[in-house]
């Protein structure tokens, strides 16, 4: 081929790839603005206070509300190319902390950790980074610890899957000194559901038991567990939910006591069709299970409330369809009392 018809196909190659990045880009952002409504994410202050994100028009935002206080504008808002991964009061419910980054993960895993104080509406940037924060969580113990999930890439281990965080471990802030600290090297594919203690330097999170497995059938026999980390003892890693639970164990939260856990998983394994997650309870002493909701639908992201006297989770009405459709729900530890939580952006923008 004589050279002008090689710069010819060159030019034509560029022209047609710019084209496609800028088609990739203006239906990206397309897709972003019809983001609307509740998400999953919240978290309750420990005087029943609500801080939770909702989209509008694509804008992700965070509300707070209370008795006494309705929002009829978000304290936080971003602009469509982000989102807002996570919320974690602060032990005195005086601030909350969050974490943001960009919607579109294939463009970069850069992760922003604010912490905002609603009295004064100030709000300042703790710490970002060219990593994947998935998840923050105060130390109750001590306000000025935030310990989080990290992800290490954000790939697809599949031709055929999507591509999701991987290489997970867990790491803290100190808010004093700025330091962070890794306390695990696990690497892990999938990490969720961080907790902390309140009664002992421990953490808490929800994974695959597959630290032992040498072969695939090991790998497709193992399961998702919740595990304890003593952080004096980072050797001592210990299974919390039953070992012997044929399903898998999904997000949780431990009673004050930290004797009982309240956790998501499939009720319905045996009868085919669209799984059914409901919320059930595990006693550590009698090692009884029980199961809390029959809402036939998908609960997740599980929170203790004020006082360890209700458990809150979120519903998705649609599970399994294109849009999810989020509501709040409480219930008491012993599975009666179920109610909805009405949020005021759910009620005045979705009646």
């Amino acid at each position: 081929m004589k050279k002008k018809g090689i710069w010819a196909l060159l030019i034509a190659i560029a022209i047609v790839t710019i084209f496609l990045v800028i088609l990739g880009v203006v239906f990206g952002k397309e897709e972003f603005e019809k983001q609307q409504g509740l998400t999953g994410i919240y978290d309750i202050s420990p005087d029943g206070s609500i801080a939770y994100v909702y989209f509008d028009e694509g804008h992700p935002g965070i509300y707070f509300e209370n008795d006494s206080h309705n929002p009829n504008e978000p304290l936080v808002e971003l602009s469509i190319d982000q989102e807002i991964l996570d919320i974690s009061f602060s032990p005195d419910g005086s601030s909350f902390t969050y974490v943001t980054s960009g919607k579109d993960k294939q463009a970069g895993m850069a992760s922003s950790v604010h912490k905002y104080y609603p009295a004064t509406n100030h709000d300042e940037e703790l710490f970002n980074g060219e990593s994947l924060i998935t998840e923050i969580e105060f130390d109750p113990k001590d306000s000025d610890t935030l310990y989080f999930l990290q992800a290490g890439t954000f790939e697809s281990y599949s031709p055929i899957a999507s591509a999701h965080p991987h290489d997970f471990d867990v790491f803290s802030f100190d808010l004093s000194s700025g330091k962070t600290e890794r306390h695990t090297d696990l690497k892990k594919y999938n990490m969720k559901s961080l907790k902390v203690s309140s009664r002992e330097q421990a953490v808490f999170w929800q994974m695959d038991d597959d630290m032992d497995t040498e072969t695939a059938d090991d790998i497709f026999e193992s399961h998702q567990r919740i595990f304890k980390l003593p952080l004096d003892d980072n050797g001592n890693l210990q299974a919390l939910s039953a070992e012997n639970r044929q399903e898998d164990v999904f997000d949780f939260a431990l009673t004050p006591d930290e004797q009982t856990i309240l956790f998501q998983a499939v009720s319905n394994a045996d009868e085919g069709g669209t799984f059914e997650y409901e919320l059930f309870s595990y006693d550590r002493e009698t090692k009884e299970e029980s199961q809390l909701t029959t809402l036939k639908h998908s609960v997740s992201n599980v929170i203790m409330g004020p006082e360890g006297r209700r458990v809150y989770f979120m519903v998705d009405k649609k599970f399994g369809q294109q849009q999810p459709d989020y509501h709040l729900y409480s219930v008491d530890l012993n599975g009666k009392n179920s109610q909805e939580e009405i949020l005021y952006m759910k009620s005045s923008k979705e009646g």
